[in-house]
């Protein structure tokens, strides 16, 4: 009887491959290998030693695991490879379609750029409209309060006219008023019934209306005798021919 010490061995517990002397991890499965404990070794020599006297050959712990787990890992690559050509396939079709679409989706930028620019050129001119209203508005507004203005002349004699409209509608054959809207200012333009060219620009004075400047044929008139120019136009009775 061989007294040879003949050590058995070891296998994987969880997918029953060889495992080399020492080996702490499987190298098929990749799963730690269990400790053995001393009744485990004390066992298995004992199995050897039985196995040796009675002729017994050794138990082998093999579960052929390897195919199923290459088995698995081959469908699980065909499967990602599936993905792939999915993947790939879809993304040229989409590029197929972006090339074949039509001139007037490729032009419905242009199109959109004019919406745009209508839009906009329609906004601008709604501006346009409500500054006119505002200006038309404030115009009206503030030569209606001069039109309506009088001044209070230190005089005894009797006036024609009670205010500034009346005074120019009677003294003058022709004029026109104008508004300043970045000024403020209201103005007045006319030719007398002598054939003089009158520009008069208003103004506040002790809460008064006045006209501040006058010009007479073009040429400025001396402020101290601007409001005895127009006291006499307040005098002024326009002839009534029937």
């Amino acid at each position: 009887m061989c007294k040879g010490l003949v050590i058995m061995s070891r296998h994987c517990t969880f997918c029953g491959s060889k495992l080399e002397d020492g080996a702490k991890i499987c190298t098929n499965c990749g799963k730690m290998v269990p400790i053995a404990s001393s009744v485990q070794k004390r066992g298995e020599q004992e199995y050897i030693d039985r196995s040796r006297i009675q002729g017994i050959p050794k138990r082998v712990y093999e579960h052929p695991k390897r195919a199923e787990a290459e088995e698995r890992m081959r469908r699980e690559q065909e499967a990602r490879n599936a993905r792939r050509a999915r993947e790939t396939a879809r993304n040229r079709e989409l590029s197929a379609q972006e090339h074949r679409r039509t001139p007037t989706e490729h032009s419905s930028s242009g199109k959109e750029n004019y919406g745009n620019g209508k839009k906009i050129i329609k906004t601008v001119l709604k501006f346009a409209v409500i500054l006119a209203l505002i200006y038309f508005v404030l115009a009206f507004v503030r030569i209606l309060g001069v039109r309506h203005s009088t001044y209070k002349f230190d005089t005894e004699m009797t006036l024609a006219n009670e205010n500034y409209g009346e005074a120019f509608d009677a003294y003058f054959k022709s004029g026109k008023w104008k508004y300043n809207i970045f000024k403020n200012q209201v103005s007045y333009e006319g030719t007398s019934e002598s054939g003089d060219e009158y520009t008069m620009t208003f103004g506040k004075k002790k809460g008064q209306t006045i006209v501040r400047l006058m010009t007479k044929n073009g040429k400025k008139m001396a402020s101290d005798s601007i409001m005895n120019d127009v006291m006499g136009m307040f005098m002024f009775e326009k002839k009534v021919t029937g």
